[in-house]
């Protein structure tokens, strides 16, 4: 049995209001979810991952660009600060990041065109009317080119805080399962690289399809659970709109978004289940969700209530590239999960050889050569452990060169666009443009 790591307890106290990158966030507290379906609708899931809210309107907040590189930061080891609490790419070049340069200090949000190499000042929304006398903590992700969706997050309970960030957590999660955040006021979005931002809003009116180069959205992150259904965000007008045509032939649960590793811009894939047989199921979209082709896995495990509710275990979890190539991980017992793969936008799955896989906790992503990897496990000389699938075939230990050694096995590498890749520790980023060979690149 392994040993409980408490090692980063104290460290967890002090720096409870540091958030990792949203991508980590988004898996990270999908995976709680799984584990703690019985916990109340605002669990670590349902608070950190409601990324867009129903209110209507455009309230513009301020503050103009500040067009100047900054140098590059330099953390205190004794203190930590400053801290890059979050960063996003929304395409090849286009770079993010939310900066705090002392516990105490303002949000600050930095961009870069040139993958990192300068980086502007731009504008924040305005603060959220607060009482509790925290600093401010909030999280960004991408919606699309030059498209941002900024969360604040208003209180974190460490107990929950201890699980989430813990590799060695238990399944079952902390003693404590009392609230882990809480988030009042509804969200606010960019289209322009964080230069204007505003209210997001929902248009019951729906749209065709999903426009090309963006992110679809998930019925949890509107704020529109019942019925679920799937968004899209209009990167011109900052309208979001359900598709007029839905997914046929699958129960999709209202954060599916979770269970994939996608870029923007790709296929549509939402992982569910067969209504009829409960077994696990994917939607896909070659055109933006104006047609949908359903798949049931049919040697899956059939999906078992867990206190009224289906445990996430049974769910698919999707990892997908640019193009038609996606894997599957289905679940088979209690340690292991079989691979499929697709070629063709999900028409056709097949099996990986090799067996059940083993410790593999998260959809993983695939490379801009179509290779599926997965971590594996965690060495403390030389970081985490990989395997990759190369043309459908098993899975075989590979190497990165350059990602970083000094991650968590719980730090989840992020396919943010077609050809970004990324990954952050501490003060510095780790880039890749094709998943493959990592750089560090410093942060503002």
């Amino acid at each position: 049995m392994r040993k409980p790591h408490f090692d980063g307890l104290r460290a967890y106290a002090d720096d409870a209001i540091r958030q990792p990158d949203f991508a980590v966030i988004r898996q990270r507290a999908t995976r709680v979810r799984r584990h703690r379906r019985r916990a109340a609708a605002s669990s670590v899931a349902a608070l950190v991952t409601a990324l867009f809210a129903t209110s209507l309107g455009y309230a513009t907040a301020g503050g103009p660009q500040v067009p100047l590189p900054t140098p590059s930061i330099s953390v205190d080891p004794d203190t930590g600060w400053p801290r890059v609490t979050s960063v996003v790419a929304t395409g090849a070049t286009d770079l993010y990041a939310l900066v705090q340069r002392c516990r105490a200090c303002p949000l600050e949000l930095y961009a870069s065109d040139d993958v990192g190499a300068t980086w502007q000042r731009r504008s924040v929304p305005p603060a959220p009317d607060d009482d509790s006398g925290e600093p401010r903590a909030a999280t960004i992700a991408s919606v699309g080119r030059g498209a941002l969706a900024w969360r604040d997050i208003r209180a974190v309970n460490l107990h929950d805080l201890e699980y989430w960030r813990s590799p060695q957590a238990s399944p079952t999660g902390p003693a404590d399962s009392t609230r882990s955040a809480s988030v009042t006021e509804p969200p606010w979005t960019t289209i322009d690289g964080g230069r204007t931002w505003h209210r997001a809003k929902v248009d019951p009116k729906p749209v065709a399809a999903v426009p090309p180069g963006t992110r679809p959205v998930d019925c949890h992150l509107v704020g529109q659970p019942t019925p679920c259904r799937i968004y899209a965000m209009d990167l011109v007008s900052g309208r979001i709109a359900a598709l007029a045509r839905q997914p046929s032939g699958i129960t999709f649960d209202q954060t599916w978004a979770g269970d994939t590793s996608v870029p923007l811009g790709a296929h549509l894939w939402v992982p569910g289940r067969d209504p009829a047989t409960d077994r696990p199921a994917v939607a896909s979209s070659s055109d933006g969700g104006r047609t949908w082709h359903t798949h049931v896995f049919t040697d899956g495990v059939p999906a078992v209530a867990d206190h009224g509710t289906v445990a996430g275990k049974y769910l698919p979890e999707v990892a997908a590239g640019a193009g038609g190539t996606a894997y599957a991980l289905i679940y088979r017992d209690g340690h292991g999960r079989d691979s499929y793969r697709t070629t063709d936008g999900g028409a056709t799955w097949r099996p990986v050889p090799g067996g059940a896989l083993a410790g593999v906790s998260t959809s993983g992503f695939v490379t801009a050569d179509g290779a599926h990897i997965v971590t594996s496990g965690h060495n403390l000389s030389s970081g985490q452990e990989f395997r990759g699938s190369r043309n459908g075939g098993r899975y075989q230990p590979v190497t990165l060169p350059g990602y970083p050694a000094d991650l968590m096995l719980s730090q989840l590498t992020s396919h943010q666009a077609a050809g970004r890749y990324l990954v952050l520790s501490e003060s510095h980023l780790y880039l890749s443009d094709d998943g493959w060979t990592w750089r560090r690149v410093d942060l503002p």
